[in-house]
């Protein structure tokens, strides 16, 4: 390569434009991988590339030995590897990802439906309330659930149940699950900071 040609064009310009060309494309075809791949193996594949870039530093950093043109060939196979891997997963498309704490956070709808004969706090309007709660309900095994279809996140909690843990929790949906609790009177509120209050708890008797 001329010298002239490789100060004023190629190491100032063609350079960093390829090497950021590089990284572009291997982040490219290691979303397309993580994506595509089950959750489970996508940990070993991210910890996998993290562990090859690692060990291609420090060769480079270390190494005085490796002749340029062998590591120029080293990593481009690496790549050609990694984008044909990329290219077949993009062409299998996104692994259906399923979303755990639905309605936790705000904003994520909830699936579940409410089955007969449970117990449902409902907040129908844009206001720190429950619009409807019940009074009472039977002690042992029962269902509680939330109905919210507003955006703002309400849950509910009964005082000295569970260590106060949240049952139920849903902004633009639903949640549902099941408790096993004694008989007695019982406060419930809702743990949202700012949230109880301004007015969301109430009493609650299982018997």
């Amino acid at each position: 390569m001329n010298e002239n040609f490789r100060r004023r064009v190629f190491t100032p310009l063609v350079m960093p434009i390829t090497i950021l060309g590089g990284i572009l494309l291997f982040a490219w075809s290691l979303s397309r991988i993580l994506l595509a791949v089950p959750e489970s193996v996508s940990v070993l594949v991210a910890v996998g590339a993290a562990a090859y870039v690692l060990v291609i530093a420090f060769v480079v950093e270390r190494s005085r030995t490796i002749a340029a043109p062998a590591l120029a060939v080293g990593l481009v196979v690496a790549m050609l590897g990694l984008v044909g891997a990329g290219a077949v997963a993009a062409s299998v498309g996104v692994r259906e990802i399923h979303h755990g704490e639905e309605g936790e956070g705000g904003g994520e709808e909830t699936l579940t439906e409410i089955p007969e004969g449970a117990l449902v706090w409902e907040s129908y309007e844009q206001a720190l309330i429950y619009t409807d709660a019940p009074a009472t309900g039977p002690a042992g095994e029962v269902v509680v659930a939330i109905d919210n279809p507003t955006g703002q996140v309400h849950n509910v909690v009964i005082e000295g149940f569970q260590n106060d843990a949240v049952l139920v929790e849903a902004a633009n949906g639903i949640d549902v699950a099941p408790i096993t609790i004694e008989a007695g009177d019982y406060t419930y509120y809702c743990s949202i900071a700012g949230h109880r209050a301004a007015g969301m708890e109430g009493q609650i008797t299982f018997e």
